[in-house]
């Protein structure tokens, strides 16, 4: 016959009541599930992952924000303030396509750090396009060749000859001499010109454009330069990861289903 665990029993030789036997989940342990070291480990870099992909992707949203309104003009200096140094200065417009280049490096860190894939590649999408989309804004409109405008039917169908006169030799000017010397004299007398198109003139500024979108070459260092520093901020994290993790295990949470699809 199965003995009952919470059944009070008496002892032999005494004529009182034992306090009962415990049960068997309080005799033989707590009801924390067990510690896996390695469990713990993945537990604290998925947390610390999931600390430092909102941070990069704050960092990339602003940044991008910042480029539109440096585009627009915001925070421009008048040339006519800076002086000399107005052509060592870069145009607003460059200034901004730094900042979104930099927009795109935390969008590519925080997609680096963040464990969800769907989430990191949707906000690269939305912070890595070029600022000024031409093509978009402005389609060339499709040119139609006119067609030619129809033919007469009384038109003749050779053309009618063209008589030239014959040239005549020009007469022989007895002055022609002497306003050479004058004209020589003139303009080495006067200082030479710099006109317009010559190579040491100067060229007036015109309107700054746009820069161009990054090349491969550029959009690949984005890229890596992105993977590096959200790995970096990641193994910065990790204090806070393991901090985080190891309070969720006191609360008797279990970390081996922690971080199982990174």
């Amino acid at each position: 016959m199965a003995q009952e665990p919470l059944r009070r029993t008496t002892r032999v030789g005494s004529g009182r009541a034992d306090e009962g036997v415990k049960p068997k989940i309080w005799a033989e342990g707590d009801q924390r599930p067990p510690f896996v070291l390695r469990a713990f480990g993945k537990a604290s870099l998925h947390l610390s992952r999931l600390g430092v992909a909102p941070l990069n992707a704050w960092a990339a949203h602003t940044a991008r924000r910042v480029a539109v309104n440096v585009g627009n003009g915001a925070g421009r200096i008048p040339e006519a303030k800076l002086g000399r140094v107005a052509r060592f200065v870069p145009s607003h417009l460059r200034v901004a396509a730094w900042i979104k280049n930099f927009a795109a490096v935390m969008a590519h860190a925080s997609a680096t750090a963040d464990p969800d894939h769907k989430r990191g590649n949707a906000l690269v999408a939305e912070i890595e396009p070029h600022l000024w989309n031409f093509e978009a804004a402005n389609p060339a409109p499709a040119t139609v060749p006119a067609a030619p405008p129809p033919m007469p039917e009384d038109a003749p169908t050779e053309p009618a000859p063209v008589v030239l006169a014959e040239p005549k030799a020009p007469e022989a000017d007895p002055l022609a001499a002497i306003r050479g010397d004058l004209d020589g004299k003139s303009a080495s007398a006067a200082p030479a010109r710099k006109r317009w198109g010559d190579a040491g003139a100067a060229q007036p500024a015109g309107p700054a454009l746009p820069p161009d979108p990054p090349g491969p070459l550029a959009t690949t260092a984005i890229q890596v330069i992105g993977y590096l520093i959200g790995w970096s901020t990641t193994i910065l994290a990790l204090p806070y990861g393991a901090a985080r993790a190891l309070w969720l295990y006191v609360k008797g949470t279990d970390l081996r289903g922690i971080g199982t699809d990174d």
